[in-house]
């Protein structure tokens, strides 16, 4: 029985019941039902997941990291062949002493191609690619192509050691050395030279060349001490295949203005009425009778090393050269030594002056057999008991690659005693990087180089088988090929 039911019926019989007792008269009952909701708090009980720490023991294991002793073997080194023959036996003593403080070891040592048209880098590639490169090579420049066909491991730990104890590597040099965020070349020595003069010849007849500042004075002032009776012609630099020859093209055509790429290197921009320009007024030189008394026969086939014999004989009084000259005069006691004053670049029609020195390099091979010890001794190479006995010998050669260098007592000496040197020490902090220029080095500069164009050109213009503009355009031409085959451009897009 439901609730209500139950209520109702309680109620119907207590009233009778009463009825019957009291014979009372019945009252009228109105039954009203009312629903109340009572609301009672419920309690929920919730069940929570017990967490279990469980300890285990842990075993500890010591992890020993030995650095590895380098197992002797041969240390394999290439070394550049050096016009001055001293510094080459210096620098090959020296290393041959590092490695005789080596228990067990051997060495391995030999000279390589002195020139970016010789066969430096293509031999380099197929050691590499046949699996057996030297371990370490001493050359100047050229690091862009080695390294743009991965032939380079990166020494990042041996720079930043020699950073540390010798101060910050001087601008060109880090500009040829550290290549997208990667040291590939540790600096080694800054590559002295420029233009040398016979003071004395000039002097002779009334000249001052040190006050000639652009490259029509310095052609004019040749022409004038030239005595071919004598014996004595004044210009002393070929435009034939060789690095002398290319750094006098170059820095005619960077002075007035023309140049092989842009700034970024995204586009070849040779062909240029500056380059034009430029290339007329050197081809002028070799071609016109007007000045012919001042140049040295057979000149249009020099090599490297003419200029700087013809130079050491007393026969030209102006030449472009490395410091390799100038060394010599003073080993050989040659009468040149004291009658030279070193110059700094003539300027041309844009009025710049451009100023710079690049540098020497130590490399470590991808696949070296011995690339601890190779950095051993790129470190050993540089310390100042080792370096600069060399660099002082060397009379400019072998520069300071590292400014802290230059603040070292033996180094302020040896620049006080002599001012060409120090000319030469304040090239190396200048930032024109020669015929790269407005670029900085690249794999597509070296490239160039090594193919030849510049030389070719003018061989074209000074046998008159091309006009300046015509030998421009087809330098351009090729120029452009390679840039093709290299992606230049693409690479920036």
């Amino acid at each position: 029985m439901k609730r209500r039911s139950f209520l109702k019926g309680a109620v119907l019989a207590g009233t009778a019941a009463a009825l019957g007792a009291c014979a009372a008269p019945t009252p009228q009952v109105v039954e009203k039902v009312v629903e109340k909701v009572v609301e009672k708090p419920v309690e929920k009980i919730v069940e929570k997941p017990v967490e279990k720490v469980v300890e285990k023991p842990v075993e500890k294991v010591v992890e020993k990291v030995v650095t590895p002793t380098p197992v002797p073997g041969t240390l394999v080194v290439l070394h550049r062949r050096e016009y001055f023959k001293e510094m080459e036996t210096l620098f090959a003593d020296a290393v041959k002493k590092f490695i005789a403080t080596k228990p067990g070891w051997k060495l391995d040592i030999s000279t390589i191609a002195a020139e970016a048209t010789e066969d430096f880098v293509p031999k380099m590639a197929a050691a590499v690619r046949a699996g057996n490169p030297p371990d370490i090579s001493y050359h100047i420049r050229m690091v862009q192509q080695l390294y743009f066909l991965q032939l380079l491991q990166p020494v990042d730990d041996v720079v930043a050691q020699a950073e540390k104890l010798y101060g910050p590597v001087t601008p060109l040099q880090k500009d040829l050395n550290f290549i997208e965020g990667r040291w590939v070349g540790i600096p080694y020595m800054v590559h002295g030279g420029g233009h040398f003069a016979r003071r004395d010849f000039f002097e002779a007849k009334g000249i001052d060349i040190t006050k000639t500042k652009t490259w029509d004075e310095r052609r004019d002032a040749c022409l004038e001490v030239s005595d071919p009776s004598k014996k004595i012609y004044g210009w002393g630099m070929t435009v034939n295949k060789s690095g002398d020859g290319l750094g006098v093209i170059m820095a005619v055509i960077n002075c007035w203005g023309g140049q092989i790429t842009d700034k970024d290197v995204t586009k070849v921009t040779f062909n240029s009425p500056e380059t034009v320009a430029a290339v007329e007024w050197l081809t002028d030189i070799y071609v016109n009778p007007k000045y012919k008394p001042m140049l040295p026969p057979g000149i249009e086939t020099w090599t490297d090393a003419s200029n700087n014999e013809a130079y050491l004989a007393g026969t030209i009084a102006y030449t472009n050269n490395a410091a390799s000259v100038y060394a010599k005069a003073k080993a050989d006691k040659n009468p040149a030594y004291e009658g030279t004053v070193f110059l700094g670049n003539p300027v041309g029609p844009t009025g710049q002056v451009l100023r710079g020195a690049s540098g020497g390099q130590f490399n470590i091979y991808m696949g070296a057999k011995n690339p601890g010890m190779a950095k051993e001794l790129a470190l050993y190479m540089l310390q100042p008991e080792v370096f600069l006995p060399i660099s002082l010998i060397s009379a400019g050669l072998f520069l300071p690659s590292y400014a802290g260098y230059y603040d070292m007592p033996q180094v302020k000496e040896a620049f006080k005693a002599d001012p060409n040197l120090e000319a030469m020490g304040r090239e190396a902090f200048g930032d024109y990087p020669g015929g790269c220029w407005p670029a900085k080095p690249n794999p597509f500069w070296d490239a160039v180089q090594a193919a030849a164009i510049l030389h070719d050109m003018m061989a074209a213009t000074t046998t008159k088988q091309a006009t300046p503009a015509q030998a421009v355009k087809q330098a351009h031409e090729r120029m452009e090929a390679i840039a093709k085959e290299m992606k230049i451009g693409e690479q920036k897009k």
